[in-house]
C-alpha cells in the first residue's frame, strides 16, 4: 500500500499544473519575455562577443548582427509534441524572435513574436509545415484546448531555461590567453 502511495505522489509530481504560471503579456496583449541583466564589470564589446557565440552555438538565424550599436536580432523555433514520453509526435513549432542589445555593464534581451506553426507528416514521412499558424497569445483552441495549453506551458519552461542558458553564458569570466611555452633545450 505504501508503494502506491509513494508511486501516486510521484506521478501527481510529475504531471505539469494546468494554469500555475502564465504566459508574460506586454501592452498589446502579446507575449513577450523582457529582462535587463546587469554584467558590472563587463563591457560591451565583450558581452557582444558572448552574445554572438551564444547564438551560433544554439543555432538561432541572425537578420541584424551591428557592433557598432550592440545589437543583435535572431530567430528560432521551439518544437512541440502532441504525444506521451515515449511515442512523440511533432505537432508543430513555435518560433520566436530575439532581441539582444548590450551597453556597458548591462544588457537587454527580449523574446517576442510567438507564432505556432502546425506541422503534418507528408507522403515521404518528412515532418512540413501546413502554412497554417496561430498566435501564441491565444487562450483558445478548439478541440485540443489540453493540448493548446501544454504547448503554451512547455514554451514558458523553454524560454525560462534559455534565459538562465543565456545569462549564464552572457556574464561568463572570458578565459585569459596563455602563451605557449619557448622550446625546452638540453641545455637550460
Amino acid at each position: 500500500m505504501r508503494l502506491l502511495l509513494a508511486l501516486l505522489c510521484l506521478l501527481l509530481l510529475a504531471v505539469p499544473p494546468g494554469h500555475s504560471q502564465s504566459l508574460p503579456l506586454d501592452s498589446q496583449g502579446k507575449v513577450n519575455f523582457y529582462e535587463v541583466v546587469r554584467a558590472d564589470s563587463l563591457r560591451a564589446g565583450t558581452l557582444y562577443a558572448h552574445a554572438k557565440h551564444w547564438l551560433h552555438r544554439y543555432g538561432y538565424a541572425l537578420s541584424t548582427a551591428d557592433s557598432a550599436a550592440g545589437r543583435l536580432v535572431a530567430t528560432q523555433a521551439l518544437a512541440m509534441y502532441d504525444r506521451g514520453y515515449l511515442t512523440k509526435r511533432l505537432h508543430g513549432k513555435v518560433r520566436y524572435q530575439l532581441t539582444l542589445e548590450v551597453k556597458d555593464g548591462r544588457y537587454r534581451l527580449q523574446f517576442s513574436d510567438f507564432v505556432f506553426d502546425y506541422y503534418h507528416e507528408d507522403r515521404a514521412y518528412h515532418w512540413v509545415p501546413t502554412g497554417k499558424a496561430k498566435p501564441l497569445e491565444d487562450a483558445l483552441a478548439a478541440g485540443w484546448q489540453k493540448l493548446w495549453q501544454s504547448h503554451q506551458h512547455d514554451t514558458l519552461l523553454g524560454i525560462t531555461t534559455l534565459q538562465a542558458e543565456l545569462k549564464t553564458a552572457m556574464l561568463a569570466a572570458s578565459k585569459p590567453t596563455t602563451q605557449p611555452l619557448p622550446p625546452r633545450s638540453a641545455n637550460w
